[in-house]
């Protein structure tokens, strides 16, 4: 059987997507007019409707496996962090770059009033799910693929929300299954919160298999 062609990334979608978030900062930010809420309600249910389909493919539903480098695209579309095409996504943006010790990923992200926790700052939840995301990507750098065992995050200032942050993750050397990486997130010159996690490697197809391909 020819599998179905994995999802790629569309312009469309990336734009339906930055519309979503901005309606989610809205909803969340905005003292609402009650009309106008009863117009947008009705305005979003018609959205919904006009979206309804089949589920898209995941990578991990294929016979033949992806190349990985689809697989990697596929994921920036979707991720719940660095989705394009997610809306739940603030969407972090990120890159492989050279730093003083070796490679690492750098992440840039800008977080509206949505994600506030304290006054003015970004909630530890979503700082953590950054890291996570963050840390992820680091893995790949020594050649491991595997989820997060443990995740340790040190709040060392408030995150600010509506200001520019730079997260920076690095993995360190693998041992058997296992492998730590680091990341620190900044807020200009300000240390905002350090993170620590490890990662065992699994099989992917076998995982998918035991979760039943839900």
């Amino acid at each position: 059987m020819t599998p179905a062609p994995i999802f790629e990334p569309v312009e469309t979608a990336q734009e339906l997507a930055a519309e979503l978030r901005a309606t989610i900062e809205s909803v969340a930010t905005v003292d609402h007019d009650p009309a106008a809420l009863r117009r947008a309600t009705a305005l979003v249910a018609e959205a919904r409707q006009l979206l309804d389909g089949p589920r898209r493919t995941r990578w991990y539903e294929h016979d033949v496996p992806p190349e990985a480098a689809v697989i990697a695209r596929s994921y920036a579309a979707s991720s719940p962090f660095r989705g394009t095409d997610n809306p739940l996504a603030p969407p972090l943006r990120t890159e492989r770059i050279e730093g003083p010790a070796g490679p690492l990923v750098e992440g840039r992200v800008r977080l509206g009033r949505a994600y506030e926790g304290p006054p003015h700052g970004v909630h530890g939840g979503v700082l953590a799910g950054l890291f996570d995301d963050m840390l992820g990507a680091a893995q790949r750098l020594s050649g491991t693929r595997g989820v997060t065992a443990r995740l340790t995050v040190r709040y060392r200032a408030l995150t600010p929300v509506e200001s520019d942050l730079v997260l920076r993750a690095e993995a360190g050397e693998p041992h058997g299954r296992r492998v730590t990486c680091t990341a620190s997130c900044h807020a200009g010159d300000t240390l905002t919160a350090e993170a620590e996690a490890l990662f065992v490697a699994v099989d992917f197809d076998h995982l998918a298999d035991a979760a039943g391909g839900s």
